[in-house]
């Protein structure tokens, strides 16, 4: 008896400790999981239009990781950046995020946008061979600039193929005796921005280097540069089309094509074992940058637009990605660490039209593709 009057007390206690725990825990466990709800409703859906020359970067799962930890859930549909400011749904969307200046300029207008972002930019470039360089050196179009790439004389070559010459016409052509003319590649001017920064180049020099400024200028310039389209047969309307075709079908089919810089950079460093020593990459001169310029319609989409330009990680990715930054000391790191050789600086880049003097020499040039 009295050992049982001792071990009840004890029993009690064990009890009493017993049911303390529990309630502890499931107090303890219903904030870890009120902790985890509240983490979960901070994160925001963020929706919006990219044009399909970022689709990589901003799918890129290192990119997707940091901005959910930052709580942004990031979902892009593609469009084409004219496309894009033309759009009549922009409402169902955060944000913007074009290619080139002019259409970021139409859709700030478009949504009274009073911000916008500027996280990275490109030069528009040329892609093409060894053996092209070196019949566009010997007719003097081009000239290597050191060991690592080309300028082209964009004035020169443009009156090559505004006169309608062919490769078999020019000097030294054995490495490319095709009867085909000089022409660039690009995509379809109506609704690609890197068409649009190629027509950009060739009104500026039709217009005795200067900015086409008014309509009579406009319809020079859509004068001479519409049949540079026109005879190139089908064009694509994402600029990954003709650089697919570079990559994969060679020099018989593109020899020359009209690219962004970070299209190059980024294919050499994510297929460092299929590279082809004879791909070479020209800048014309002069040249254009395209920046890509985020507008956000929102708050949501102001949160990603200073992430993006803001954060040192994102805009390491960024340059993984082939675009040049603010950080130029880190893209020459990166890309030669990654045998990839770029120009520092580029001095003689102009810059577009405006948004509707551009828009002008395009519905020009459209009115020539509808023309029986």
């Amino acid at each position: 008896m009295r050992g049982t009057r001792v071990l009840a007390p004890v029993l009690l206690v064990v009890l009493v400790l017993g049911v303390a725990a529990a309630i502890v825990f499931s107090i303890v466990n219903q904030s870890a999981q009120r902790a985890a709800q509240q983490a979960a409703s901070a994160v925001v859906t963020v929706h919006g239009l990219v044009g399909s020359e970022k689709k990589d970067y901003l799918t890129d799962p290192r990119v997707l990781a940091i901005l959910r930890a930052n709580d942004i859930d990031l979902q892009i549909e593609t469009s084409g950046s004219r496309g894009m400011a033309l759009r009549t749904d922009l409402a169902n969307y955060d944000f913007g995020f074009p290619a080139g200046v002019p259409a970021a300029k139409q859709l700030i207008a478009e949504r009274h946008a009073t911000q916008s972002f500027s996280p990275f930019y490109t030069p528009m470039a040329v892609a093409s061979w060894k053996p092209i360089a070196e019949i566009l050196i010997a007719n003097g179009i081009v000239k290597k600039d050191g060991d690592d790439y080309y300028i082209i004389d964009m004035k020169r070559l443009l009156q090559y193929m505004s006169d309608g010459k062919r490769w078999d016409e020019l000097a030294h052509h054995d490495a490319y005796d095709v009867g085909k003319s000089i022409l660039i590649s690009s995509t379809d001017v109506r609704s690609s921005n890197s068409a649009a920064m190629y027509l950009s180049l060739v009104s500026y020099l039709e217009n005795g280097n200067d900015i086409v400024q008014n309509d009579q200028q406009a319809q020079r310039a859509a004068a001479v540069a519409g049949p540079l389209f026109l005879r190139q047969g089908y064009q694509e309307s994402s600029s990954a089309g003709p650089f697919d075709d570079y990559t994969t079908i060679g020099m018989g089919k593109s020899p020359l094509v009209m690219v962004y810089e970070a299209q190059f950079i980024e294919y050499l460093i994510e297929h460092p074992s299929a590279r082809d020593p004879n791909m070479v990459l020209m800048y014309p001169k002069p040249t254009i940058y395209t920046k890509h310029v985020l507008v956000p319609f929102d708050d949501k989409g102001a949160k990603l637009g200073a992430l993006l330009e803001s954060n040192p990680d994102l805009q390491k990715l960024a340059v993984e990605h082939g675009l040049r930054t603010s950080d130029a000391d880190y893209a020459q790191a990166f890309w030669r660490k990654n045998g990839v050789r770029a120009p520092r600086t580029l001095i003689d880049v102009i810059d577009p039209p405006s948004y509707d003097n551009l828009e002008a020499m395009i519905r020009l040039i459209e009115k020539q593709f509808n023309s029986p």
